[in-house]
């Protein structure tokens, strides 16, 4: 009977470990039915996910969920480092006022045939704030289980104590000057005491704020006095990309950009776009995109998007020639990520690429890419989209500095810069 028990024991405490959520740190929803989340400065459609260090600016989170009823969630941060790990920081030490807070500002959708229950939160609130400047990850979680996690969004808080002066250019390098971006930047850190700066300092560039391809630590090229440039030929080079491909389904009634067809289904919207074909060795074509984001909106009629706008089946069709790994479609959409959701089917009999995916109604903006061969977690567009030194995106300079008395990472300057105003 001992035996009987104990392996009893063994067996629900295995299944109980099995069940446990891995945090990760990193924007990420950790359930099915959590869709369309989008984090952005509160009152805009900017993205950047950073606020000042002791202002009233605050970043505003939306998300819906596929069910008819709301849920208990309660939010929080955590503080991490550069390169975002958890700092060795308590939370009494990063948060002033409560650890955590309730997520009280949830409706439910009308006029939709796709029932969900919208979610909206504005951080920070007076009653917890972080005190002091870094990485910061929002943690949203049900019933005060912190375990039960619903999703996780990284953002930021700035201590402007450095002047960074940036500029994003065509490649140095012959080699890459016709697909790459480059870079430079220079770090004034004025008044601000630094032991070592090339160990105290740390650096990430982000390509139209995506973390899957930034660049982390480059070391200063040359340090004159307070200024550190980051002059370099090598290292701070980004895949140009091309301008993002798009469609307008904000409205399911009316004839709209980039859609052939739409109908309903059995109580499902379906909306049926162009198909997309290979730009791989086409010529480069301006065009105005919203680098990779999208706008939710709903046009059919004075209605709410955020609650009035409703999922829609969406057809993909990408007709290129069959290629050597799988192709994914990949955008703000897809929370700029290769997911398995999104990954296309080869359809042999009309050699194309296609997928169905569930979309809220919105503006969208969208890329094809296939993993990279040389690191199949981060995309690639040399097979599907090409990169073209035109392009147009947007670039932030992020730099940090190790605090000598608490040892955290100090997020202690931005900047920002595009590629249409190249030297």
């Amino acid at each position: 009977m001992k035996n009987q028990f104990l392996f009893l024991v063994l067996i629900l405490s295995l299944q109980l470990n099995a069940e446990k959520t891995i945090l990760l740190y990193e924007n990420a929803t950790y359930e099915k039915d959590i869709k369309t989340v989008i984090l952005t400065q509160h009152g805009s459609y900017e993205r950047f996910p950073a606020i000042d260090l002791n202002s009233s600016q605050q970043l505003e989170l939306q998300f819906d969920e596929l069910k008819p009823e709301n849920d208990n969630y309660q939010y929080t941060f955590i503080h991490c480092s550069h390169d975002w790990l958890p700092s060795n920081l308590r939370p009494n030490e990063y948060l002033t006022g409560n650890f955590f807070e309730n997520m009280n500002d949830y409706s439910f959708s009308t006029s939709t045939f796709q029932v969900y229950t919208h979610y909206n939160v504005v951080f920070p609130v007076e009653t917890m704030k972080p005190k002091i400047s870094g990485n910061y990850l929002l943690k949203i979680y049900r019933n005060f289980d912190e375990e039960d996690i619903i999703l996780t969004q990284r953002f930021m808080v700035v201590d402007d104590k450095f002047v960074i002066n940036s500029s994003a250019n065509s490649a140095t390098n012959p080699l890459f000057r016709n697909t790459k971006h480059e870079i430079d930047f220079t770090v004034n850190i004025g008044n601000y005491s630094l032991p070592n700066p090339s160990f105290d300092l740390k650096t990430i560039i982000m390509q139209n704020i995506r973390w899957d391809n930034a660049i982390y630590n480059l070391k200063p090229r040359f340090i004159n006095g307070k200024i550190m440039d980051y002059n370099y030929e090598e290292g701070n080079l980004f895949d140009a990309g091309n301008e993002f491909r798009y469609f307008d389904i904000r409205s399911l009634r009316f004839l709209s950009f980039n859609v052939r067809r739409k109908f309903i289904e059995e109580n499902i919207k379906h909306a049926v776009l162009y198909n997309d074909n290979t730009r791989l060795n086409q010529p480069y074509l301006q065009t105005i995109d919203f680098n990779g984001k999208r706008v939710i909106d709903n046009r059919d009629g004075t209605l709410k998007g955020d609650i009035e706008g409703d999922y829609c089946q969406s057809h993909f069709t990408f007709v290129s020639p069959k290629l050597d790994s799988d192709v994914y479609l990949y955008g703000e959409l897809t929370d700029w990520k290769m997911k398995e959701e999104y990954k296309m089917e080869w359809n042999e009999k009309f050699n194309q690429y296609e997928l169905v995916a569930n979309l809220k109604q919105a503006y969208y903006n969208y890329y094809y890419v296939t993993p990279s061969k040389e690191d199949n977690t981060k995309p690639d567009l040399s097979q599907t989209e090409g990169n073209y030194f035109n392009t147009e995106n947007d670039y932030h300079v992020l730099v940090y500095a190790k605090n000598q008395f608490m040892q955290y990472d100090e997020l202690l300057g931005t900047s920002h810069c595009n590629s249409s105003k190249r030297n």
